[in-house]
């Protein structure tokens, strides 16, 4: 073991590259601890390694090597290791490999050492760099080495970047490693897409802003925001199709807002005033455009976000004029359909109705940005300002769902896709539904599931309503009859309509819900003429109880619609209950534990 703190040692560069791709085989590699943190369960030890040019997180060390750890004292070092003893594992979770190293021995290298290089996140999957990708990103030869990796590797890795240096700035990174990891960074690409310059309002005051969109020649693409005085120094000179060199540090790198990027990129720029910009006189090739597909049955995965669909134009209506709170606008809504069965209305507003012609009914459609949106717990699509048709050019994707549609459209029953599944893909605690919604700066609400028990029931169940079919107004009783205000209808009779109002609780809090109707009648187990007959017979606080008595306490999971509502400058926020349906305990428990699983990889991926 070396004790000499300021020697630099060469790390096994590339390593996890090479673990990712399962050719690690008789390697004994040197790495670098940047930090550690005690599982949960106290059985191992979560690490972060750098290898020189990546660094990876998905790590645990067992067995000798937590021994050696404490002993050594560790804890709180960037010490240098040779890796003894370890194995790894893949795993697939929604089609993508990720790698799960676990290090039983190690021999201590140095106790600790200043990180080596500036190495960039490694996502685990063994495309995201193959080839010469790592070595773009590699830095020189350090003073001492203790690579294990063999030397034919080394010296080809070396090559490699000279060559590569003679053609291209070796210091530009691909667009894919942009993190806030990565303290100083260069990209290089072209423009694929630039909005106009608009005002916003800011807590400081008026302003503007306008986003461009970058790729490079793998065709990753991010997004770039100016603000301020910086749209008007880049208004002029972002071009679409220009190619351009930008160099900026970490505090220039934020993350994704899903809302409005649908880039794929984890990360977006913002300029500031310390990241240069630079038009390149050659220009880097168009990449073709990168569409991140989304099932139409998986977009309810999305609320609020903007995704890209590929679907065929099964119906269309014609534009039609509405009145808006911003004045007169054309409104056009069309039905689109895919191969999972989904069939999901999208809405296109004002100018953008021009881009949806007769000629495209009954054909595939590539769109890109649009917005996932839900009214009364149904999932739609909203065409923005954003959102583009993208030119199909008989791409093989879009051939398919063409003969797709050709072949089965007659024989196939369609689904509408509900704002949440029969799971528990957006299940929220009560207490983290109230929080998230009271805080959201759009003031929109939205649809959640939450899991709850039924605390109390106020009076008054039902109510005496207008008789005609689709009409719920309350009527008001006038010398024996009944009067709606709604239909302008005077009758002799009426029916009883449900307005249950519910308190639900779970552990981390209690919110009054409100349910109507079919909902309330599948939680209550009566009709609402049921309970009527029930109050009128037995009294309205004896008839209550006999209702809601088998209710009480009993755990339910619940679809909420959540809306956001503000009076005298107080905001609140209103639960109405959409669906109500019993737990499933053996998939609510899978769902936690899947849950825990990702808060380990958050918390692992962010070093907390």
């Amino acid at each position: 073991m070396s004790s000499d703190t300021h020697q630099e040692y060469e790390l096994s560069r590339g390593f996890f590259q090479l673990l990712a791709e399962n050719k690690v085989e008789g390697l004994k590699p040197v790495v670098q601890i940047m930090n550690s943190r005690l599982t949960n369960d106290g059985s191992s030890i979560r690490l972060r390694l750098n290898d020189g040019i990546f660094s990876y997180a998905t790590i645990l060390l067992r067995d000798k090597g937590i021994e050696k750890f404490g002993s050594y004292g560790m804890d709180k070092s960037q010490s240098i290791i040779k890796i003894l003893e370890f194995c790894s594992n893949t795993t697939l979770k929604e089609n993508v490999k990720r790698m799960h190293l676990t290090i039983n021995d190690f021999e201590l290298i140095a106790k600790d050492s200043p990180i080596i290089g500036s190495p960039i996140p490694h996502s685990g999957s063994p495309e995201e760099h193959l080839g010469l990708k790592i070595d773009k990103i590699g830095q020189g030869p350090l003073k001492e080495s203790n690579s294990q990796i063999p030397s034919k590797e080394v010296s080809k890795v070396t090559k490699s970047v000279k060559s590569e240096a003679s053609e291209n700035d070796a210091s530009v990174v691909p667009i894919i490693s942009i993190s806030p990891y990565l303290m100083q960074w260069k990209i290089r690409g072209v423009v694929t897409d630039r909005s106009q310059p608009r005002d916003i309002n800011t807590p400081r005051g008026a302003s503007k802003v306008f986003n461009f969109s970058i790729a490079d020649k793998e065709g990753t693409e991010i997004r770039i925001s100016c603000f301020g005085d910086m749209v008007a120094q880049l208004d002029n000179l972002i071009e679409v199709g220009s190619s351009y060199t930008i160099k900026g540090n970490n505090k220039a790198i934020k993350t994704t807002n899903k809302r409005y990027n649908s880039t794929g990129h984890e990360y977006e720029i913002t300029m500031r005033n310390d990241v240069e910009i630079v038009k390149c006189e050659d220009s880097v090739p168009l990449p073709a455009q990168k569409i991140n597909r989304v099932a139409l049955s998986k977009i309810k995965m999305f609320p609020g976000e903007s995704v890209d669909v590929v679907a065929v134009v099964d119906s269309m209506e014609e534009a039609t004029n509405v009145s808006t709170k911003n004045g007169a606008t054309k409104r056009m809504n069309i039905s689109l359909i895919d191969e999972s069965l989904s069939l999901v209305k999208l809405t296109i507003w004002g100018d953008s109705c021009n881009e949806f012609t007769e000629d495209l009914l009954h054909k595939p459609v590539i769109l890109k940005s649009v917005t996932v949106n839900e009214f009364n717990g149904v999932c739609g699509l909203q065409f923005g300002f954003r959102s583009k048709v993208i030119p199909s050019d008989g791409t093989g994707l879009v051939q398919d769902i063409s003969d797709w549609y050709a072949k089965e459209r007659g024989n196939i029953k369609v689904n509408s896709i509900p704002a949440s599944g029969a799971a528990f893909s957006k299940n929220l605690t009560i207490h983290s539904a109230t929080v998230n919604f009271l805080n959201d700066k759009d003031k929109k609400g939205g649809f959640f599931n939450v899991i709850g028990r039924v605390a109390r029931v106020r009076e008054n169940l039902v109510y005496t309503a207008c008789p005609q079919k689709d009409c719920k107004k309350k009527v008001a009783a006038q010398d024996g009859q009944y009067h709606c205000s709604k239909c302008d209808l005077t009758s002799d009779n009426f029916k009883y309509a449900l307005m249950a109002v519910f308190e639900i609780y779970d552990h981390s809090g209690s919110h009054w819900l409100t349910m109507f109707d079919t909902s309330a009648e599948k939680l209550l187990k009566k009709t609402a003429s049921e309970i009527g007959a029930i109050i009128e017979a037995h009294g309205e606080s004896d008839g209550h109880n006999m209702v809601v008595s088998g209710i009480l306490n009993t755990l339910h999971n619940f679809n909420v619609r959540c809306r956001i509502e503000t009076y005298n400058e107080t905001t609140t926020d209103k639960w109405i209950g959409t669906d109500v349906r019993p737990v499933n305990l053996t998939k609510y428990v899978e769902h936690l534990q899947e849950m825990c699983k990702d808060a380990e990889e958050v918390c692992s991926k962010h070093d907390m």
